[in-house]
């Protein structure tokens, strides 16, 4: 190659240093047995208006570049994202240059200025010599340079993300916000009070001040230990929970605390009346400032057997459906005077999440209703016997024609209740509907006789059945106004 004055530069193509800016080469590496010391590097004059590049051969080694002076084409490599690019102005090629090998090669561009010039993004145009010209711009190396926006990918990243977050929010809202407005269930044993819990220093002392109020009738403190309190207190009363006490009072109330960290159980033991009592309660201090809560301490009770019936419980007057009790003691009454209950009237709730059984409580009818049931039916009973017609009450109605073929005659029937018949009517014992608790019924009392004129076979004369009709069973629904026998 030739420079600028002619001289030969093959020793520069060999060792891939370039020229300076005046054709004198700069000082080769050392050879073999040569001192390693770098070349004295000169100062150059300003740099031209454009790039300056001297090819070299594929292959060679880097040159180090000097301040100012146009860097060499390199053998071909990789350009990474972030590394500089040259110009797009065109670029000056040196007299009688050969053109480089025209595989891809990364380009040097204009003079190095590390602190002046900034990088060219990734995929920006570079520079390649060809045989016609030197360095002219050629189609980018590298990937292009992506469209601005963002791709259905992170489009969907960014919603899904937001979804989730969205999703957080409520999860947080419901697991804080929910529970301090509706409570939490009794069955499920914790979570955070509607009312806040009772003041106490401990679980402990929060435990036998619930029962304390329950010993002194004081309903509103007892509901302020609760974890849940119901909506309906019919039962959670002051009332109820004097009778309570005069049934059989609570006493002897003794604690043992088995929490930690706001949360555990308590031991309590206590009589109820002359029956000693141990049960164990969870507790908890949501909040850590005292606030103790107690569940379980309510159970329930049913009446649903008792509909119209005026059942009482404690004295409060109840409908068909189940009702929250505190611990204690609970006797059922009616208010109605044709019925009364009879059985174990007097239950107790002792244990945690307690049901208490009614189903030993049985209804009936009072001593002066069930006389006046009896007493009603054998009114009826006289009335349907009374009549002399085929058709009549009471389940007692005769055939016109008889079995074996006779004729009785209608008008001239004779019917008669024998003793033993007499004697149970007198003696009728009636219950209870399940179904519709204030219909009393009771068994057929039995049969009765009967005489009337019949003919056969063109005969005519008094027939007596051998076996008459009996009476239906009558039931009577004593809670009506006017009560009536329905014959079944």
């Amino acid at each position: 190659m030739l420079g600028k004055q002619g001289e030969a530069m093959t020793d520069n193509r060999d060792n891939n240093v370039p020229p300076n800016r005046e054709g004198v080469p700069p000082v080769p590496p050392p050879r073999d047995g040569a001192p390693d010391t770098a070349p004295t590097p000169q100062q150059p004059p300003a740099p031209p208006a454009g790039p300056f590049a001297a090819p070299g051969p594929t292959g060679a080694t880097p040159t180090q570049q000097y301040p100012g002076t146009p860097a060499p084409p390199t053998a071909p490599t990789q350009q990474y994202p972030g590394a500089p690019v040259p110009p797009t102005a065109p670029t000056q090629q040196y007299p009688g240059t050969p053109a480089p090998p025209t595989a891809p090669t990364q380009a040097y561009g204009a003079p190095q200025q590390p602190y002046a010039q900034r990088p060219e993004p990734y995929g920006a145009p570079q520079h390649q010599p060809t045989a016609a010209q030197g360095w002219q711009q050629q189609p980018p190396v590298g990937p292009p340079a992506k469209k601005g926006g963002l791709s259905t990918g992170a489009i969907i990243g960014i919603a899904g993300g937001g979804l989730a977050l969205l999703l957080v929010i409520a999860l947080v809202i419901a697991f804080v916000v929910v529970p301090r407005l509706g409570g939490v269930p009794q069955s499920g044993g914790g979570g955070e009070p509607a009312g806040g819990g009772g003041s106490a220093a401990s679980a402990g002392e929060a435990v036998t001040s619930f029962f304390t109020a329950l010993s002194e009738g004081d309903s509103a403190t007892a509901l302020g230990f609760i974890d849940s309190p119901p909506t309906v207190d019919t039962l959670l009363t002051d009332d109820v929970l004097a009778a309570s006490n005069e049934l059989a009072p609570i006493s002897d109330i003794e604690v043992v605390d088995n929490t930690s960290d706001g949360s555990g159980t308590v031991d309590v033991s206590y009589l109820l009346g002359d029956t000693p009592v141990e049960a164990t309660y969870d507790v908890y201090d949501f909040e850590g400032d005292g606030s103790w809560t107690i569940s379980g301490v309510l159970g329930s009770l049913s009446t649903t057997q008792f509909e119209g019936l005026g059942v009482t419980v404690n004295g409060a007057e109840v409908g068909d459906e189940s009702y929250d009790i505190f611990p204690g003691t609970y006797e059922f009454a009616t208010t109605l005077e044709n019925f009364a209950l009879s059985g174990e009237t007097v239950v107790t709730l002792t244990e945690p999440y307690g049901y208490v059984d009614t189903l030993g409580i049985e209804a009936g009818l009072s001593e002066a209703a069930l006389q006046t049931f009896r007493d009603l039916v054998r009114a009826a009973a006289n009335e349907c016997v009374a009549s002399k017609n085929l058709e009549t009450g009471c389940g007692l109605a005769l055939p016109g024609t008889l079995d074996d073929g006779s004729v009785l005659t209608d008008g001239t029937i004779t019917r008669t209740i024998p003793a033993d018949t007499n004697a149970s009517i007198d003696s009728l014992e009636p219950t209870l509907s399940y179904d519709n608790p204030t219909l009393a019924q009771a068994s057929s009392p039995g049969g009765i006789d009967v005489e009337a004129q019949c003919s056969q076979n063109g005969t005519t004369g008094t027939c007596t059945l051998l076996f008459g009709p009996i009476f239906g069973s009558p039931a009577i629904d004593m809670a009506a106004e006017n009560p009536e026998v329905i014959w079944d």
